[in-house]
Order: C-alpha cells, then structure tokens, then sequence
C-alpha cells in the first residue's frame, strides 16, 4: 500500500491486485476461485474475470488481514491517485507516448494481453499501471440510479489510449468480470 497525498489520507495499492494476492484470499475462503487467466498467466499478472462483488469481497477480506477499513476507490480518489499531482491527460503528459502503459497504441508492438504489475514506470506517487493493462473497478454508479453498471477506470491492453487518460471513463455490468477489467483498493485506518 502507497500513501496517496489527500484528505482525507488513503493508502492505495500500489498496483492491480494480482493473481497470488487474489489467491491468498482463495484460500482463506473469502474469495471465489477458477478465475481464467486466458493463458496469460498468474502470478504477478493481475486477477482478471472477478465481478465488481468479487472486488468489494477481496476489499473487505484484505480489512480483516490488515484491521485497516479497505474497500474501492471512489472515481475521483482513483482520478486524483492516477494523475500523481499532474493537471495534464497522463500523469507524464498530454501525448500517450510510448513504453509508457500497456494499451492497443500505447507500445510500438501491441501488447495482446494483460502484462505483469509494475512493468511500465510508477506515477509520482509510486502507483503502477494506473493507466492501461487492466480496467479498474470503482465504487461508483455509472449515475445515479445505475448501479447495475458500475464505473471503471484506467482502460487496458485492448483498448486506445485515449480510454487510459485519468479523466476517461467506462462502465461494466457490475455482475460481470472480463478479462481486462481487475482490482485495485484503498485502505483507511
């Protein structure tokens, strides 16, 4: 967990939750189980096809490990975190560059797949991968009154970069897990 500058403090993880920290929940019996990985991979890759109620159940099983009040970021705590201070369309600039996330142009050879946590550079706050790789859950409804669809955040390897920039959003059925949309959560004392 990374100390995210802001009032109230929150602490963030510092990447997508992966498939060995989903797996410890597993086990424990908090969390389900048979995610498919697409053959990607496990390991340091994050966990992908979990529900946004899979996601708030890992949240609330990770407060019991850490007797901290763990749970999804609200949009603008995920927009604030990713922007790592920054006023601009990525936290490194307006421009996606290249080498930068992993998105559909965001690498000279596309990326098929999600890649393993941490293999782009950090924001200024030390959080990887908050533009690209996996979508993100959130706490919020698409609007109000559209909880059935939930706000995700970051883009992924399938999509342009323009769905990776801090201000783009998307929604998911919040019933529904894909294989480029993960976790990442936010702790409280």
């Amino acid at each position: 967990m990374i100390e995210v500058p802001s009032s109230p403090p929150i602490s963030m993880s510092r990447s997508e939750v992966t498939f060995d920290q989903w797996q410890a929940c597993v086990v424990e019996g908090a969390c389900k189980g048979a995610q498919d990985d697409h053959a990607w991979g496990r390991g340091s890759r994050p966990v992908i096809n979990v529900s946004w109620a899979d996601a708030r159940n890992y949240a609330a099983w990770l407060s019991t490990k850490t007797r901290q009040r763990c749970r999804l970021p609200s949009e603008a705590e995920w927009e604030h975190a990713a922007a790592g201070g920054a006023t601009t369309a990525y936290w490194w600039g307006e421009g996606h560059g290249t080498g930068m996330a992993n998105c559909r142009d965001c690498n000279a050879d596309p990326i098929y797949g999600s890649r393993p946590v941490g293999s782009f550079p950090a924001n200024p706050y030390g959080l990887v991968d908050m533009n690209g790789n996996v979508w993100e859950w959130t706490d919020d409804c698409w609007t109000a009154g559209a909880c059935g669809q939930r706000v995700i955040k970051g883009g992924s390897w399938y999509y342009y970069s323009a769905n990776a920039t801090v201000r783009a959003r998307a929604r998911n059925d919040a019933q529904q897990g894909s294989y480029n949309i993960g976790i990442r959560v936010v702790c409280a004392r």
